[in-house]
Parts: structure tokens; sequence; C-alpha cells
């Protein structure tokens, strides 16, 4: 893996809250939220695409700071240097608790505390190389801050892009990546379901299947990507067939979940 001489120190801004919206028309309960914070006025974030940051929130509401890692969606932006974007998907109790306590500070106006940036596994390669950026459910977030960042940088990059969910109501950035795609001749964008569905025309299966069928050979190709660690090893496994090199490939897995530290299932 290469390595890119530009790193930033850690900081902690207090952030407000200035967006909270549904992404799609799902419920509360289950759908994903954009969550846009912004640090003071007189600041600039430094962060790289495909870095993730720290939330301190009192989910429970007892005066108790939690910390929370979430990839940050948006990529780095000169124009508006204080904006920081989230997705985050409800589903779960905690989630839930999140969700509110976020919305609570959209409403109270009351800022919280953001630590950035952090992460390994940034956009730090030769955009004149292929590169094949590979997403399972809400790992999108990370693969759209670097798809944003390649095309500013060379938007004639040769990218593939491949997003795969369970569910086709979670694909609620499909349009986003559609348009990137008619847009860009050079980029590709394949949403895979993982099960048939009778409301679903696009591909189906096991995402490392439908790349197996669309790349032939990817020694030079630069891969990215998120997931959980099982998707992130069991892709790179079943994809070395097709020339990947592990040394091409980066992901936040690897630091958090090195293979040693993964059972057989």
């Amino acid at each position: 893996m290469s390595n890119v001489a530009t790193t930033y120190p850690v900081v902690s801004y207090p952030c407000q809250v200035v967006k909270f919206a549904p992404l799609s028309n799902g419920s509360f309960d289950t759908d994903t939220f954009d969550i846009e914070l912004q640090s003071p006025a007189g600041t600039e974030l430094n962060y790289h695409a495909g870095q993730y940051l720290q939330l301190d929130l009192d989910v429970n509401g007892d005066g108790q700071l939690q910390t929370l890692s979430y990839t940050i969606a948006s990529s780095p932006d000169s124009e508006n240097p204080r904006r920081l974007q989230l997705f985050i998907q409800n589903g779960s109790e905690f989630a839930d608790k999140v969700l509110n306590c976020l919305s609570q500070h959209l409403e109270n106006q009351t800022p919280l505390n953001v630590t950035l940036a952090m992460g390994k596994a940034f956009l730090q390669t030769d955009l004149a190389q292929p590169h094949l950026l590979i997403a399972a459910g809400s790992g999108i977030s990370k693969i759209k801050s670097i798809t944003e960042e390649i095309l500013r940088r060379k938007p004639d990059a040769e990218v593939s892009i491949y997003w795969s969910n369970k569910h086709s109501e979670e694909f609620y950035l499909l349009e986003q990546f559609q348009t990137w795609a008619d847009q860009n001749v050079n980029l590709s964008f394949t949403p895979i379901l993982e099960s048939p569905d009778d409301n679903w025309n696009g591909r189906t299966g096991y995402i490392y299947k439908v790349v197996s069928e669309d790349c032939d050979a990817l020694g030079d190709t630069q891969i990215y990507l998120c997931g959980s660690p099982n998707m992130v090893y069991g892709t790179l496994d079943q994809l070395e067939s097709k020339g990947l090199k592990e040394e091409n490939c980066y992901s936040d897995v690897f630091e958090f979940a090195p293979r040693g530290q993964i059972s057989a299932s």
C-alpha cells in the first residue's frame, strides 16, 4: 500500500447540527438520515476522503457521553470547509436513541463535540490506475466520499462502483450514483440486491460474484472496500483468481479486524 505524505492532526470541534433529513420514504424506525454538521466560523476541517470521525453524545440522556464513530460521507470541500455529512441508518433501539439525540441538538441549537479525522483507508492512490469501489449496506458513505473526491481531481478516471444491499429500499443514493455514471463516461455503477425480488430489475447475488462476472484482470486495479470483515476478506479471497493484489486494497477492516482476529465462519 502506498503512503500519503500529508497527514492531519486529530482535532476536536464543537459542531452544530444544521440538517437532519430522511434519505428515503421509509418510517423513522427504518429510514436512513442525512445529518449535516458545521464547525465554528473561522475553522477549516482537514480530512481525507474516506476517513471517519467520532461524536460525543449523551445517548441515554443520563449525562454520560458516549464516543461513536461514523464515516464522513462528504468529501473535503474548499468552498465549504466547515461542512461534514453523515448518513445514519435507523433500525435498532440504539440507532433510534442516537438519531433522537442528534435531532434534539438541532432543535435546541446546542453544539456537540466532533473529533476528526481517523482511518488509514482514505483515497491515496494514483488515479491514472483503474479503481474498484465496493460497498455493502451503509458502507456506501465511504464510497460516496471517495467518489466525489475522484471526480473532483480526475473526472475521466476509470472507476467501477458496486453497492450491495439486502432490500431494494436501502438504495437511498441510487439516483446520485446513477447520475454520476451518466455524466462520466469512465465511471460505472452497479447496484446489487442480495436475493432476487419481483420488484427488482437489477443484478442479484453475492457482490464478489457480480464483480467477478464483470472484471477479468484486477492486477493493476486499486480497490477500496467498505463492509463487514467477512464481506471484505471474503471478497478479497474470491477475487484473487482475477489477479487482485491485497497490497492494492484499502479498507478500515484491516485496522479494526485483522485477518487473524476473524473466525473461520
